[in-house]
């Protein structure tokens, strides 16, 4: 699956959408200019004989003598209906706009959603936590916070969010209750494919969009309750029937607007899901997974009914028909048979039939045999290794440190879910080995105020100091969960002593950049802090300068002999298309024009990144080796343009 070819079409996707529903604001208008005339004319006729009293109200809307309807369309009155149904549409846009601007835990809140803690003692919970890192990690991705919609007993799941570090999965307790750890891999993949296909932001836009045009519908609601609240305390009911008409013709519009809406909605909403249940099967190598989940919703009488009075406007971003329509025009997910026909095409149409409230009880497989199982399994040793780690803890099962592949210690993967001591982890991977700055370092952490940090940190530094940087980037990507657990005064006591811990020696190296870079651009978004990149360079050559910054810090990385760093910068530069750039030298760059040069690569267009990525990829593995260093710039440039870390086996 290309994944950034499908963000792209989701980026047109997005310019097909504002087409839509620039034409529905249009007919709108046109509708709401003949309603408005339809009840000017009606209002004409009952108070024909009553022009004085209502002189001052209605002086520039009627005439002094009877008229016909088409006398009541003219226009100035239509150029200032259509500012104020303009208006009111983008006030209502970007109120919700707003509302939503806080990333993904926004929408899960409002749906009902309370966030699983990574600690938790729930063995369901502990399940999906554990599921979603496991994904999370393979695909490259920041591993997002988890959900829980645990007032919903039908089967479901979503991922919502802006951009991947600001996303979240949400499940229903349905969902938790009624899936193995299988279907539940199914599931989890499916909603990381819309992260990964940009469909997150395309449905927020969504969202926002389409309550603008409903917001006209709401107003003729407010129009007939207060006309009616109106008509029960006075006897004066003329005034009253205007408002509870004009009441009418907005509730009109606001129907017609709905089935704008909706239309739009489920048009843009259904392909997408074809698109991430094959990219699901892509993910786990298991088509069974999710298969058998969408057997299990069709034989389940709650099916994916989501009972959140937001559900209906938050429809498009589940995984299943969160609900019912009568008229399949406006479903917002293909049917249940026609997307496991797509999976499974010799299904013989038997959904599995599941009753409500029963958990289902997977048989006891062993851990190791359903994470590194060859047909079933994505995931790389390091990877299995911390999820393989959490499954053991979940159980209460104990093992030794030599018993847990890939070298990651039980320890730490018991820690990474703690808030504060992903905190102390954190904190340590910052620490320098020079005795003086490291003392000095330790002063800043005591000034934190994190009682008990410091005995954390020396309780976990033996750990940590064993890693290579490649399982401290994996080791960071785990903590990301738990540190979103602060409270934003603690985020920025944390924030400002790991600039001080960076700072103390007066030198800002390129590891720490990284380590930081990965940590801003994954924590900043839950703490209110969102910047998002720009579609703006189309071209490789308008990032041209950029690029030859980066790809001559990559290969300066990688080899020490000049004659292999000018051959890993030319396999590197001719991968982008560019034939004559010349390779920088180190004294021509510092950390602040790196920085620089990345966010520039950000704001490319989703087609040019993958282009850009793969070609340090090449510059990194020119002589058949990947070392930590240049791992680590390959990851935080893949964070920072919000794209999944270029993988050395996954990027062809």
């Amino acid at each position: 699956m290309d994944f950034f070819s499908e963000q792209d079409q989701a980026r047109r996707s997005t310019k097909l959408l504002v087409a839509l529903f620039s034409i529905a604001v249009i007919v709108l208008i046109a509708i709401t200019n003949f309603l408005v005339a339809m009840t000017l004319w009606l209002v004409n006729e009952q108070i024909a004989g009553n022009y004085q009293a209502y002189q001052g109200a209605l002086d520039t809307l009627v005439y002094q003598e009877t008229l016909g309807l088409t006398d009541y369309i003219s226009l100035q009155r239509f150029s200032l209906i259509a500012l104020a149904v303009t208006g009111v549409i983008a006030c209502a846009v970007l109120f919700k706009w707003i509302q939503l601007s806080g990333g993904g835990k926004r929408v899960a809140e409002q749906l009902g959603g309370k966030r699983i803690h990574p600690n938790t003692s729930d063995d369901n919970e502990q399940r999906i936590v554990n599921v979603v890192e496991e994904m999370a990690l393979a695909s490259g991705m920041p591993v997002p916070s988890v959900y829980l919609l645990d007032k919903e007993i039908g089967i479901n799941a979503f991922a919502a969010g802006s951009t991947p570090a600001d996303a979240v999965i949400g499940v229903t307790k349905g969902c938790l209750e009624q899936f193995n750890r299988e279907q539940l891999q199914g599931v989890v993949a499916h909603e990381f494919s819309h992260i990964l296909n940009g469909d997150m932001r395309l449905n927020i836009r969504l969202v926002a969009i389409l309550h603008g045009i409903l917001f006209i519908g709401l107003i003729g609601e407010l129009l007939l309750r207060g006309s009616a609240v109106r008509s029960y305390r006075s006897n004066r009911n003329s005034k009253n029937t205007q408002i509870a008409v004009l009441g009418v013709a907005f509730l009109v519009i606001g129907g017609l607007g709905r089935f704008f809406g909706n239309w739009i909605k489920s048009a843009v909403s259904r392909q997408r899901e074809y698109l991430a249940d094959a990219s699901a099967v892509q993910f786990t190598r298991n088509p069974q997974g999710i298969s058998d989940a969408l057997k299990i919703i069709g034989g389940y009488g709650p099916s994916a009914t989501v009972q959140s009075t937001s559900a209906a406007e938050m429809s498009h971003l589940f995984f299943g028909q969160a609900v019912n329509h009568i008229n399949g025009l406006f479903s917002t997910h293909p049917p249940l048979a026609s997307r496991i026909k797509r999976i499974e095409p010799n299904w013989d149409g038997n959904f599995i039939v599941r009753e409500p409230r029963k958990a289902v009880h997977e048989a006891t497989h062993s851990a190791k045999e359903t994470l590194f199982n060859s047909h079933h399994s994505p995931l790389n040793p390091v990877v299995g290794a911390a999820i393989l780690t959490a499954e053991t803890l979940a159980n209460g099962t104990h093992h030794t440190v030599e018993q847990v592949p890939g070298g990651l210690s039980l320890s730490l993967s018991q820690h990474v879910h703690e808030p504060f001591s992903a905190i102390a982890i954190i904190f340590n991977m910052f620490l320098s080995e020079d005795v003086d700055i490291r003392e000095k370092q330790f002063g800043f952490i005591q000034q934190s105020k994190f009682a008990g940090i410091i005995l954390q940190i020396q309780q976990l530094e033996k750990n940590i100091d064993i890693l290579d940087n490649v399982k401290r980037l994996t080791l960071i990507e785990l903590t990301v969960p738990a540190l979103k657990c602060m409270s934003k005064g603690q985020y920025s006591i944390f924030y400002k002593t790991l600039l001080l811990l960076i700072r103390a020696d007066k030198k800002f190296e390129l590891f720490e950049w990284c380590l930081y870079q990965v940590l801003r651009h994954y924590l900043d978004p839950e703490f209110g802090k969102t910047k998002l990149s720009r579609s703006v360079h189309k071209k490789v050559n308008a990032v041209e300068k950029e690029f030859q910054l980066v790809l001559s810090l990559l290969a300066h990385y990688g080899v020490n002999k000049l004659d292999e760093k000018q051959r890993a910068f030319n396999r590197g530069a001719y991968a982008a298309g560019f034939y004559t750039l010349a390779l920088l030298e180190e004294q021509q760059f510092s950390i602040d024009s790196f920085v620089d040069a990345v966010n520039q690569l950000a704001n490319c267009y989703p087609l040019l990144k993958p282009k850009l990525l793969k070609a340090l990829r090449d510059c990194a593995t020119h002589d058949n080796a990947v070392n930590a260093e240049e791992l680590e710039i390959l990851s935080a440039v893949a964070a920072v343009m919000d794209s999944p870390v270029p993988l050395i086996g996954d990027l062809k």
